[in-house]
């Protein structure tokens, strides 16, 4: 569970791009003309289609936005303040312990500490792996996930390379076409 609630904290500060990304898309499915070469009702059905795939993913977009942000309320202020600035702000390590007066080392401890109440928070919210089975299908949310899970990157890596990679590849595809992430 730590590598699910791990992937939706390094994913979190770009999810409201990628529900504007995701809304764009439904605007230009839904107000493009039908297709050539196909009667009236079959082009408006698979337009229909997309549509209702696009709102399914900015449903799940918005569900894992919830989560994180009730697990996140639900902590102490410390373990927020230094989660925040760590994945949703995208402070370098040495610059949130200097922020927080604190070692670099202690830093480190805080982190896993503070990962561990966020961990437990989901939890007990109900954002355990049922949850985030609904993600399991989601090449964006996924890459993250194996990242984390198949390594261990540093955080400012994740944040910076993995995180991003996946945030532009997602946008990307969203706006020119609905294949692969976004279909």
């Amino acid at each position: 569970m730590k590598y699910w609630s791990k992937s939706a904290l390094s994913i979190y500060r770009y999810l409201e791009s990628m529900a504007e990304t995701v809304d764009k898309r439904i605007l230009k499915t839904g107000t493009s003309s039908n297709s050539e070469g196909l009667q009236r009702y079959q082009s408006t059905y698979l337009q229909t289609g997309q549509m209702i795939e696009f709102i399914e993913r900015k449903r799940k977009l918005i569900n894992l936005k919830v989560a994180v942000e009730d697990a996140l309320t639900g902590i102490s202020l410390n373990d927020r303040r230094l989660l925040v600035l760590t994945f949703v702000d995208g402070v370098t390590s040495v610059i949130v312990a200097e922020l927080m007066n604190i070692s670099l080392r202690t830093f480190f401890r805080r982190k896993v500490s503070a990962l561990q109440s966020f961990t437990n928070k989901m939890i007990e919210l109900g954002y355990d792996e049922n949850f985030f089975q609904d993600y399991e299908t989601e090449p964006w949310f996924l890459g993250v996930y194996n990242e984390i899970v198949s390594s261990n990157i540093a955080d400012d890596f994740l944040k910076r390379v993995v995180v991003g990679r996946m945030f532009n590849q997602v946008s990307k595809v969203c706006v020119i076409d609905n294949s692969n992430i976004c279909h």
